[in-house]
């Protein structure tokens, strides 16, 4: 009996616990160290949906960010950062002459001011949330994202 409810719940709970997921990938040839200062560029949205396209919602995604790289030492600097930090939110996909939601994506790129090469890249997906809540959960998907920023070191 109890082995039919493990698997029934873990049945139920799969898409839940499947519903979202991050990725963050970066360049092992960097040294994040050297990295001190940032600067952060304008959002911009994958998506037409209202509750995720517009400048309130930016806003809110740069002032995580902000947050997330000052709590981690990192300095803003407007003229010369080492870095800048870019982010884009959600995605629609072509459906005939029309356009559907199609899931919430936060995308966060570091790209180097010198050489202008991406050096660390976080995605956030969640394929089930409406674009509503998404939106809500922006500050919290960003702080799990930059969790994994900077990347550790691989012995």
């Amino acid at each position: 009996m109890r082995f039919a409810l493990v698997l029934a719940a873990s049945v139920l709970l799969t898409p839940v616990l499947l519903a979202d997921h991050q990725h963050v990938v970066w360049d092992d040839k960097t040294d994040f160290t050297s990295l001190k200062t940032f600067a952060i560029r304008e959002g911009r949205a994958a998506t037409t949906r209202p509750e995720l396209s517009n400048r309130l919602i930016f806003k809110k995604v740069a002032d995580a960010i902000r947050a997330e790289l000052l709590a981690k030492g990192l300095k803003e600097s407007a003229d010369v950062p080492d870095v800048f930090v870019g982010f884009s939110i959600g995605e629609d996909r072509p459906s005939g002459p029309s356009v559907i939601f199609n899931q919430g994506t936060l995308l966060i790129d570091v790209t180097t001011r010198e050489s202008q090469k991406l050096v660390w890249q976080g995605v956030y997906t969640d394929e089930k949330s409406s674009p509503a809540k998404v939106a809500d959960k922006l500050t919290s998907t960003v702080k799990k994202l930059l969790s994994a920023y900077p990347p550790k070191k691989r012995k």
